[in-house]
């Protein structure tokens, strides 16, 4: 058993003692004696009250200290814990980085038990039950281990009330692209170990994708495509340089299509114009910078995958069913040689690479993962609670006993005058 204020014991405490102290001053009227005359008794009635030091009303005083005592213990907030139980909370990594979900879920169903709690990740994690595993699949999106132990540690807070400990499972492959700075911060958090169950990462995309390309015979970034050797009549990735069509966002729909809409001209309908049209030095994407003046005409709506050399987004992606479209709101000078360079080339390849982009499969090493995996104990549920927002479900029975005590103490007081 816990408590959540255990200051109010103390208070409880000392308020018994001070009912008990005041029980053994007794007041009580004098025994009334005849008088051999009555000349000298006033007029007016006198009340008269006599002190000693004696143990009286015992039945009143237990009813006071069983109210005290009630009342204390009340706003203590008891919490009583299965002793011996653990709850476990399973983090379920379902990113671009998993090679198989089948091995996934089973590992994950193994570990499980009835009534646990099920945490799933990507970019974003998200707690539920067992059954979320049912409909378990794999996203186009990087995995994030700080959301995923985020949540999982707000999990653990709601299933503390019912447990003795506490214990965090990890099923992921653990690749680097899923740890950023805040990982260590939240893992040092957790009070207790996190068991690592490893499985298998999807491979490393060592092939170029093959690229549909719409636009003119003359198109300056079709013939940099050609250079790189990645153009085709069919492939993963279709770049549009004009209007796409509605078949366009059924085929980009599919998993693992790239949509590509990279306007040659500045008379797109449904992008949205800058209030002040400008002019900047260059855009970067994931460290492939290309330095030239670019006219910005539009904002690009969605996540970023390239920058203006000023931070604004340059190109966006978002999803669509299993796959992407992305938004290009850069605007080329047909008649430079700029697509024909090696850094614009180097930047191409990131704009086409897919959904989410290229995925860093490397595993982390093992000095990383010991610090992941922690110390042998698991983290107690006294320690993962949230004192501040908790509340024992006893606190309402044990106030109601207490007015109960209160009434009888009422109710006995008053015989007691009745009597008197």
């Amino acid at each position: 058993m816990s408590w959540l204020l255990p200051s109010a014991l103390g208070v409880a405490a000392a308020a018994a003692i001070v009912v008990v102290a005041l029980h053994f001053i007794a007041r009580s009227k004098p025994i009334a004696e005849s008088l051999p005359t009555a000349r000298f008794v006033p007029a007016r009635p006198v009340h008269a009250r006599t002190r000693s030091i004696a143990l009286t009303d015992v039945l009143l005083l237990l009813a006071r200290l069983a109210a005290v005592l009630a009342l204390g213990v009340a706003v203590a907030g008891p919490m009583i814990s299965r002793r011996g139980r653990i709850s476990r909370i399973i983090i379920v990594d379902r990113s671009r980085a998993v090679a198989n979900i089948t091995e996934v879920r089973d590992s994950a169903r193994r570990i499980a038990s009835p009534g646990g709690v099920v945490v799933t990740f990507d970019s974003a994690a998200r707690a539920g039950n067992l059954s979320a595993l049912d409909s378990l699949g794999t996203t186009h999106a990087q995995g994030s281990l700080s959301a995923a132990i985020a949540a999982a540690t707000r999990a653990a807070v709601r299933a503390s009330t019912d447990a003795d400990s506490l214990e965090l499972v990890l099923v992921s492959p653990l690749v680097r692209e899923e740890i950023d700075e805040a990982t260590s911060k939240l893992r040092a958090a957790w009070p207790g170990r996190i068991r690592l169950v490893l499985v298998a990462a999807v491979a490393s995309q060592s092939s170029k994708p093959r690229v549909e390309l719409r636009a003119d015979a003359n198109d300056a970034i079709g013939a940099g495509l050609s250079l790189m050797g990645v153009v085709a009549p069919r492939g993963s990735v279709r770049l549009v340089r004009t209007a796409p069509t509605h078949d366009d966002s059924l085929w980009a729909s599919v998993d693992g299509h790239v949509l590509i809409h990279w306007p040659a001209r500045d008379n797109v309908v449904g992008w949205k114009r800058r209030a002040s049209i400008d002019a900047i030095g260059g855009v970067t994407a994931n460290g492939a910078t290309v330095v030239a003046r670019f006219p910005r005409l539009w904002q690009v709506e969605g996540d970023p995958i390239a920058r203006w050399s000023d931070g604004e987004p340059a190109a966006t992606e978002r999803s669509v069913g299993d796959g992407c479209i992305r938004d290009v709101g850069i605007l080329m000078d047909e008649a430079s040689d700029l697509a024909l360079r090696a850094p614009f080339r180097r930047f191409m390849g990131e704009l086409i690479g897919p959904c989410g982009g290229a995925v860093a499969t490397g595993l982390i090493d093992s000095t990383t993962r010991a610090s992941l995996a922690g110390g042998p104990s698991l983290a107690a549920a006294t320690d993962v609670r949230d004192r501040t927002i908790e509340s024992s479900p006893w606190t309402p029975w044990l106030l109601a006993l207490a007015a109960v005590l209160l009434i009888g103490e009422l109710a006995l007081r008053r015989s007691q005058r009745a009597v008197a």
